[in-house]
């Protein structure tokens, strides 16, 4: 069958009223799939019903004008002609001719060919499909059919429509139809390709902003509008699919310098299309050439400024640091309390771009709070906070407080460790205290035992030559003893850790003074033996 496509505007009011009642008595998808049908063609299929369906819900459960039709996503003109031809009842075979009257591919005398661009919508958004109609025409403007056509663009991809086929590129080449025309759609996906849920909200997110708007304050409301749709939990799709535009443009845009310049003026994107008529389709001879520049406007910086502000929420994080600061400090925590603010400012911010913008609005209130609000802070905690918040607040993302928390986790842990430490060995240095104190007095009792020998030695002066193998035993055991004290005073300073041992040899010197003591007592007794002996010497004498 040849290939011939026909438009909305080839539909008489009663033809189109026609097509629009079929569309509109359908039931299920099956229906449509035996219903549009052509011999010898793959039929519509069921997926494509359920589209058809799914529109006319949409729109409120019925078609109204057949441009609605023409609309939906995926009815090229070849889906759109055989949806017309089954609801009008016509032969496919002899459709042509009841549409024309003629034969559009009968053989012409070739007068040269022309090819020229049509977009639809001129102007429209980045993100939004624009449709590129290549009209193919002799030099006397009679439109061509069949005629192969090479079309590029420098910008994004294209996509035709070939009966079932979906041909996608830079380049692709379609033919004209019978009205010398063919249709193919220019999309501007970012660098990941959206899902069709995710384009289908971006398309009506976008399609409620003034495309001839002067400047970007003029939307400033519609703006803000879609970013607070952007941050409702079910929202999703639309979500990831600015998410993707707003990664792609996050070097320029999200971390501008002069940011402000974005609401004054609409950064513009654009490409050259171009179109090449092929004496056949494998020949690679262009006859004629057609050329267009396309212009997107990039919406993306300047929702951004917008979305700034929605994000900051009337610097709420700043109020927060501020109030914090205030708060009089009772348990040291300061730090640990301005950083789950920011943690928890950025975790009630959904989608990556609202993390992104929090994390930005994070660093400039932390950079405001320092340079003006840790006045507020207790002495005793303003130096840490002004050492530490800045670095410690870079590395607080929705999900944790960065390496901060770690650090403080181990600072609070070694802190509780040492003051335990240091309990125990205050304990330890206590009881050692009152060792001492014990050991100065039975030191004091020694000494006053020895002042006590010395005054006896000194009385027995004159009767130390007949004791004196007695004494030199004694003065050996002092020896000793003394030695033994000298050896305790060097040690005193260890006897936290051989106190056993201590009390061991004190026990033996206890044990050495009993001694001691015994035979003092005994050279007392032999000395009054001595004395009573010389006595009675002398009374007898």
């Amino acid at each position: 069958m040849p290939i011939v496509h026909l438009q909305p505007s080839d539909l008489s009011a009663a033809q189109a009223a026609q097509v629009l009642d079929f569309l509109n008595r359908a039931t299920s998808p099956a229906q449509l799939d035996r219903d549009i049908e052509f011999p010898g063609e793959p039929d519509i299929g069921v997926r494509l019903g359920q589209r058809l369906l799914d529109a006319r819900a949409a729109l409120g459960g019925r078609f109204t004008d057949i441009l609605q039709v023409r609309a939906i996503r995926l009815i090229g003109p070849e889906r759109f002609t055989e949806i017309c031809v089954a609801a009008l009842g016509l032969d496919p075979v002899r459709w042509v001719a009841l549409f024309y009257g003629s034969d559009p591919l009968a053989p012409q005398a070739e007068t040269g060919l022309g090819v020229s661009i049509e977009v639809l919508p001129q102007t429209a958004w980045l993100g939004q499909p624009r449709t590129l109609r290549v009209r193919v025409c002799d030099l006397g403007g009679t439109p061509r059919a069949g005629v192969p056509v090479v079309v590029q663009s420098g910008r994004g991809h294209l996509v035709y429509m070939y009966g079932f086929r979906r041909i996608e590129g830079q380049a692709v080449t379609v033919l004209s139809g019978a009205d010398g025309t063919a249709e193919l759609e220019l999309l501007t996906p970012p660098t990941e390709p959206l899902s069709e849920n995710q384009q289908a909200a971006l398309e009506h997110a976008l399609a409620r902003l003034d495309v001839h708007a002067p400047h970007p304050l003029t939307l400033a409301p519609a703006l803000r509008a879609i970013a607070e749709e952007y941050l409702r939990d079910r929202s999703y799709s639309l979500r990831s699919a600015i998410d993707l535009y707003v990664r792609d443009h996050r070097h320029a845009m999200l971390d501008s310098v002069n940011p402000g310049r974005w609401r004054l003026a609409w950064p513009a994107d654009s490409a050259l299309v171009q179109a090449d008529v092929l004496a056949d389709e494998d020949s690679g001879t262009s006859l004629a050439r057609g050329v267009r520049t396309l212009t997107w406007i990039n919406w993306v910086g300047p929702w951004l400024s917008f979305m700034a502000e929605v994000v900051a929420d009337g610097d709420a994080l700043g109020r927060a640091l501020a109030d914090t600061a205030n708060t009089p400090e009772v348990d040291g925590q300061a730090l640990g309390r301005l950083l789950n603010l920011g943690q928890s400012f950025l975790a009630g911010k959904a989608g990556r771009t609202a993390e992104w913008l929090g994390r930005q609005q994070l660093t400039q209130t932390v950079d405001r709070f320092l340079g003006s609000g840790v006045d507020a802070l207790a002495p005793a905690v303003r130096d840490d906070v002004v050492r530490q918040l800045g670095v410690a607040a870079s590395g607080v993302t929705a999900r944790s407080l960065g390496s901060f928390t770690f650090a403080d986790t181990a600072r609070n842990a070694l802190d509780a460790r040492i003051d335990a430490v240091a309990q125990d060995k205050l304990t330890q240095f206590e009881h050692l205290s009152a060792l001492a104190v014990e050991i100065d007095g039975k030191a004091a009792t020694v000494n006053q035992q020895m002042q006590q020998m010395q005054a006896l030695a000194a009385g027995v002066h004159q009767d130390r030559l007949a004791i004196d193998a007695r004494y030199a035993d004694f003065d050996s055991r002092y020896t000793l003893f003394d030695s033994r004290l000298n050896a305790f005073d060097a040690q005193y300073g260890q006897f936290s850790n051989d106190i056993g041992r201590f009390r061991a040899d004190l026990a033996g010197f206890d044990q050495s003074r009993a001694t001691i003591t015994e035979r003092i007592n005994t050279v007392d007794r032999n000395l009054n033996t001595v004395v009573s002996l010389n006595n009675l010497r002398l009374g007898g004498g």
